[in-house]
């Protein structure tokens, strides 16, 4: 072999070998044409090229719909399960081997062959530049594609799908990594996405649920690890993209629960509160007592319109306010059906389902709730 096909694996050779494809798109014919005349294949080998540039541009498109899917929050997220993605050279060229490879095998095939002066191994031209597909010089053929044979045909429109392809991963990958390098240098934005992600992972409450306590969260090495660096935003900088999911999880809940513990709240209502203590420490207030604020419903259960006004008032939102009331209820009442409380909803979507519509219902029993604790 007297030409290499290594590609520089960095930022900078994926742009190198993106710029080289897209100089083909500029006169791709006649660069083709000249490859084939160059090296007069036969159609046993435009054949077998056609079925190797076929099984590459359905690996190319995996690679791509991979890419693309990682893509969408990648950058977004301070800590993923697909870390150094688009920072670490050799797993982003490990996840578009595929596609690398398949731009090798095509470079090399329409590289003219040389087999006089052959240069000296450290010093051996690329595929990329030699190939009549990159720079390498080619006379402008007298006849179009429309004069030869069908397979020549149907091997330049299967390229050209190819290559269409190959850009696109490519895009992502140059795309993503600048992303990637002006996030890593911005300390604020590390902490904004940090304290986003977290934010994201208290408010699903199902990812936390098994996480919960003061002692857990005292043993957090994460929590730990961002007290030792003593900037907050320091941390941020330094921990961006180098953990998993399962634990900014356990560093969120963790981070949650300590925070509201200085405020005198428990775990459960850290993590529904965490975005307001003081929030919390009313809503701990009002648990405590609960029956006070209440009406006596039917028997022994508790009237649905105090619970329904409780969830608003709250400002977690229905579904959550309601597990919330639920979780922390310690009262002598029984609680009625959820679909009971529900029907309170439903029957004011009912009567205004504009109001209903435009947050109006919300703060309408919000403000009945405020009613009921400044009569008491």
């Amino acid at each position: 072999m007297i030409h290499w096909t290594d590609i520089d694996k960095s930022k900078e050779g994926i742009l190198n070998i993106l710029n080289v494809i897209k100089n083909y798109e500029k006169d791709g014919e006649a660069r083709f044409i000249a490859g084939i005349q160059s090296r007069n294949f036969s159609e046993y080998k435009i054949q077998q090229l056609i079925c190797i540039v076929r099984e590459r541009l359905n690996m190319t498109r995996r690679e791509l719909l991979r890419l693309s899917e990682i893509a969408l929050t990648y950058n977004k997220l301070w800590a993923t399960d697909d870390n150094n993605c688009f920072r670490d050279a050799d797993k982003l060229f490990r996840k578009i081997r595929s596609t690398l490879k398949g731009t090798k095998i095509l470079y090399k095939k329409f590289t003219p062959i040389c087999r006089k002066n052959v240069p000296n191994e450290d010093f051996r031209p690329s595929v990329f530049v030699k190939s009549t597909l990159a720079y390498a010089e080619c006379g402008r053929g007298l006849y179009g594609l429309d004069s030869y044979p069908d397979s020549v045909t149907t091997l330049y429109a299967e390229m050209g799908a190819y290559f269409t392809n190959v850009i696109a991963v490519l895009v992502i990958c140059h795309q993503e990594l600048v992303k990637e390098a002006q996030i890593s240098n911005d300390a604020e934005l590390c902490l904004q996405l940090l304290n986003e992600q977290c934010k994201t992972i208290v408010g699903d409450m199902k990812d936390v649920i098994g996480m919960l306590s003061k002692e857990v969260a005292e043993q957090n090495d994460l929590l730990k690890r961002s007290k030792k660096t003593g900037s907050l935003k320091a941390f941020a900088q330094e921990g961006f993209h180098k953990y998993n999911i399962e634990s900014v999880t356990r560093y969120a809940t963790s981070r949650a629960v300590e925070s509201g513990a200085e405020f005198g709240l428990d775990d459960i209502e850290a993590l529904y509160f965490v975005n307001d203590h003081q929030k919390g420490k009313k809503a701990k207030e009002i648990m405590n007592s609960f029956d006070n604020f209440a009406d006596k419903g039917r028997g022994t259960k508790m009237d649905t319109m105090a619970i329904a006004e409780f969830v608003c008032w709250t400002g977690l939102g229905l579904a959550k306010g309601y597990r919330y009331f639920t979780l922390t209820y310690k009262g002598s009442y029984n609680l009625p059906q959820k679909k009971s409380v529900w029907a309170r909803f439903d029957n004011f979507k009912k009567a205004d389902p504009e109001a209903a519509k435009n947050g109006g219902m919300e703060s309408q029993f919000a403000s009945d709730f405020e009613r009921r604790i400044s009569q008491r």
